[in-house]
C-alpha cells in the first residue's frame, strides 16, 4: 500500500465539506451523478484535478474502478482508466476494495438521496466505515 494514500477519514471528510459547500446535487442532463458540473460535481469529482478530468468519466459508477474487466461495459474502458488514475494522482487507493466502496457511499449521498437526507447517509456511512461523523455534526 502507498503510504501517501489520503485515509477513509480524511476521503470522508473532504467529502462532507464538498457536500455541504455544495448544498445541491449536480447531476447529468439524462440522470445520474455528474463528477464535475456547474456546482462542483459529486464528492468523488472533488477529488479529480481539472488537468486529470475527461468527460469519459461521466456515467462510469465509481465501483468499477476495482472491478475485472470483463465486468465492465467496453464503452466505459476509457473512463474507467481515466478515474483510476485521477483518483491515485490525488491520492487515492483504488486498488483498497474498502476506499473504492467509501467512494462509492459517497457518490450514491450525492447521486440518489435528496440534499435533506444527506446528514442522516453520512452518518451512517461514517458509523459503518468506523469514521468520525464530527465532520457532518459541524456541518449540518
Amino acid at each position: 500500500m502507498n503510504l501517501e494514500s489520503l485515509s477513509h477519514q480524511a476521503i470522508f471528510d473532504q467529502a462532507v465539506q464538498h457536500l455541504f459547500r455544495q448544498r445541491q446535487a449536480a447531476l447529468l442532463p439524462r440522470g445520474g451523478g455528474a463528477y464535475r458540473g456547474y456546482c462542483g460535481g459529486c464528492p468523488v469529482g472533488n477529488f479529480i484535478k481539472p488537468r486529470d478530468y475527461l468527460t469519459a468519466m461521466e456515467g462510469v459508477p465509481i465501483r468499477y474502478v476495482n472491478h475485472p474487466k470483463n465486468e465492465v461495459p467496453a464503452y466505459m474502458d476509457v473512463g474507467v482508466a481515466a478515474l483510476k488514475k485521477a483518483l491515485l494522482r490525488s491520492k487515492i487507493n483504488v486498488y483498497d476494495p474498502q476506499t473504492v466502496s467509501l467512494l462509492s457511499c459517497l457518490q450514491n449521498v450525492h447521486d440518489v438521496f435528496g440534499v435533506w437526507e444527506w446528514t442522516d447517509r453520512l452518518q451512517s456511512i461514517a458509523r459503518e466505515f468506523g469514521l468520525s461523523a464530527e465532520r457532518v455534526r459541524n456541518a449540518a
